[in-house]
């Protein structure tokens, strides 16, 4: 009966140091060398460490008026010039690039061609800005002033 009570203990220990070690780890998930999916929380606090933040919304116009993070570029993924679109933009390929849709499918979709065209480091927001929404984040509404 001891013995039991013993691996129990040992288990329910492991499982404390594992849960308690494990925030950050399921917040951030490291895909590859300089490659990140962030959960909402901790992709807004990686924005706001940043001065000049680069983000991307892939999302529909639509999408983009209805609500998003301040500052983010509006870049449809359903453009047909898409890669080109970004490329006009003038990111700083060296930089950190963030970028986000809805639910965090397109953007994790758009990864290869962020570094197909030589984006270096890119933080993708997990779960979209659906999480970003649930935990009552700020969004900005409207269109892009438009650059003539």
């Amino acid at each position: 009966m001891k013995k039991i009570q013993f691996n129990f203990l040992i288990l329910f220990l492991f499982g404390i140091i594992r849960l308690s070690s494990g925030q950050f780890v399921s917040d951030v998930h490291k895909l590859e060398p300089n490659l990140r999916n962030a959960r909402a929380k901790i992709f807004a606090q990686l924005i706001n460490r940043k001065k000049h933040p680069q983000i991307i919304d892939i999302r529909t116009p639509e999408e983009y008026a209805s609500g998003h993070i301040k500052n983010a570029v509006l870049i449809n993924y359903y453009d047909r010039n898409f890669a080109d679109n970004i490329e006009k933009a003038g990111f700083d390929k060296l930089g950190v690039i963030f970028i986000y849709c809805r639910s965090g499918q397109r953007s994790a979709n758009s990864i290869p061609i962020f570094k197909k065209l030589g984006f270096k480091h890119i933080i993708n927001l997990n779960y979209g800005i659906n999480e970003w929404n649930r935990l009552g984040l700020p969004l900005e509404t409207g269109m892009p002033a438009m650059n003539n």
